[in-house]
């Protein structure tokens, strides 16, 4: 797979987003009122596997970031469908005392 120089935009964004993904992973949990064990039985990740993503020592896939949604009751979609390609994290009308239910 291509990747772009180190001095490419695309690849400082993707940095930047690298180096706010640990915290925002933090911050979405704390809110939706989550412990690490409980966001791990929503998502169907494991605990250890949360951990390094919040540590940063892991790579978060799109694939996970859409189990980490689901787990917390949230939706996945772009930000502004048609301007950019920025993803965020959209509040699904659930109560968060519930289990999500499967799609």
């Amino acid at each position: 797979m291509p990747t772009a120089p180190d001095n490419h935009d695309a690849h400082d964004y993707a940095e930047r987003i690298r180096a706010r993904l640990p915290r925002r992973l933090q911050e979405l949990t704390e809110r939706c009122g989550l412990s690490k064990n409980g966001l791990a039985r929503a998502s169907g990740l494991s605990r250890e596997y949360i951990a390094k993503l919040e540590r940063g020592a892991a790579n978060l896939t799109l694939s996970v970031k859409a189990q980490l949604s689901h787990g917390m009751g949230m939706s996945l979609t772009p930000k502004n469908r048609c301007e950019r390609n920025e993803w965020s994290y959209s509040p699904a009308p659930i109560h968060l005392s519930q289990k999500p239910s499967q799609p």
